[in-house]
């Protein structure tokens, strides 16, 4: 019986972990002593499992006729959007004809005024093009607004509306000959003194910048012409009214003037030569530099040598050293007096020519640096023929422009280099000149001397 009962409380045991362990009562309510106690207690938690469970199912029915509902609306909403646009598909179809058929009955009670119209509407908006791009536009802003509208417009135009394209034809052909200066707006700034030599140019009075239209707005160039032309321009702000003055003109009404605007400057044209073009430069430098410090040190030498050949006593200059190396061998024997003066001679000729052989290494490198550069432009140029294709001279004149640009510069280094060497050789041959006709004249009275 001892052993029946123990059984039976492990199974009661195994029970309770078995069912009861999910239910909130059982794992927070008090612990029960016996079988009846537990056997109570599993069914109470089963009953309030089968009516949440039953609950649960309640609201999903619930909810499930709710969307059943939903649905069967947006289907219906659906339907009645299709409905609505088959309506409106319809009535853009029949719109569409009555569209086509009053256009055509517009035209033929147009008949030939429809022409008229069409090339009334031509004029107006090559005309509105042509003042949106006039400097005259600058001083009566707006003026362009009613030819567009005509321009634009669907209905035939009014004889008012006819009569504004001529007249403003010949408004612009008056202010052609006008040679003005008003107040008007430069981009962002009101108020500007701008003077207008009638449709070709157009700048600002005080500090003569000259201007471009867009769109019917003054703007500034974004690069100015020389200051030959602006001062030209100056001349005609200046000038006095009913006097012939001399100023700038651009036929084109401006295209030829922002043409030469991007005209490179000599700076950029230089800037173009990259490494190899400043690398030229500098050898140009060097050996002009060189050749002027050489030139004037051997014409300096050389007033100081024939300065020495009218005097007796012996200065510090070339000749006055070889006067030297003469008195310390005249005693000697002729030979000797002959060895002594020509390796003075030597010494004194390293010292004049110093520096003049460099000089001509650098006038023969320059051209040479600068064909150098021909070629590395050529190979840049057949390279954007090979990816681009000759389409474009564009793409090809990066390259082309290092090649010139390069090979200027090395003649240009290389002419003035030729010249100072010769300069330079030239003077240092006249000094050795006279050198050695003072020691000839040395060695000749010490013979004499002897002879006696």
């Amino acid at each position: 019986m001892k052993m029946t009962m123990k059984s039976l409380n492990i199974a009661a045991i195994a029970l309770i972990g078995a069912v009861g362990l999910g239910t909130s009562a059982i794992a927070q309510g008090k612990p029960v002593s016996t079988i009846d106690e537990l056997i109570q207690r599993v069914g109470k938690d089963s009953r309030e499992a089968r009516a949440e469970a039953q609950r649960r199912v309640s609201e999903f029915e619930a909810k499930s006729s709710q969307q059943r509902r939903l649905l069967a609306q947006a289907k219906s909403e659906l339907r009645a959007l299709r409905a609505a646009e088959k309506r409106n598909a319809a009535k853009f179809d029949s719109n569409e004809a009555l569209i086509q058929e009053l256009d055509s009955e517009l035209r033929k009670a147009q008949g030939s005024f429809g022409e008229l119209f069409g090339a009334a509407r031509q004029a107006a908006g090559e005309l509105a093009n042509t003042f949106d791009n006039s400097y005259v536009s600058g001083q009566f802003p707006g003026r362009s607004e009613a030819l567009k509208s005509v321009a634009n417009s669907t209905t035939l135009p009014e004889v008012s509306e006819l009569e504004n394209i001529y007249q403003s034809m010949i408004s612009e052909m008056k202010e052609q000959a006008k040679v003005v200066t008003f107040t008007g707006r430069v981009g962002q700034d009101d108020n500007v003194e701008v003077t207008r030599a009638g449709v070709f140019l157009a700048w600002t009075a005080k500090s003569a910048e000259f201007l471009e239209m867009d769109e019917g707005d003054m703007l500034l160039l974004s690069r100015q012409p020389s200051n030959r032309i602006r001062g030209l321009a100056k001349n005609v702000s200046n000038g006095d009214p009913g006097k012939f003055v001399k100023g700038p003109i651009d036929p084109t009404r401006g295209a030829l003037m922002s043409k030469v605007v991007r005209t490179p400057s000599l700076m950029e044209r230089y800037k173009a030569g990259g490494g190899i073009g400043y690398t030229v430069s500098t050898m140009a430098a060097i050996g002009i530099f060189i050749g002027v410090w050489r030139f004037f040190a051997l014409t300096m030498t050389g007033m100081a040598v024939r300065a020495q050949s009218r005097r007796t006593n012996p200065g510090n200059n070339p000749l006055g050293r070889i006067m030297k190396a003469y008195e310390a061998a005249k005693d000697k024997d002729l030979e000797t007096v002959e060895l002594r003066l020509d390796d003075a001679i030597i010494k004194e000729t390293g010292k004049l020519e110093f520096g003049i052989s460099l000089v001509k290494v650098l006038a023969a490198v320059s051209p040479l640096m600068g064909l150098l550069g021909t070629v590395i432009g050529m190979i840049q140029t057949f390279q954007a023929i090979t990816l681009f294709g000759a389409g474009d001279p564009q793409l090809m004149a990066d390259g082309i422009s290092f090649a010139l640009v390069t090979t200027v510069l090395g003649l240009l280094s290389a002419i003035p280099l030729l010249l100072l060497h010769s300069f330079c050789a030239s003077a240092a041959r006249s000094v050795q000149q006279v050198l050695e006709e003072q020691a000839s004249g040395m060695i000749a009275a010490n013979a004499e001397s002897r002879s006696q």
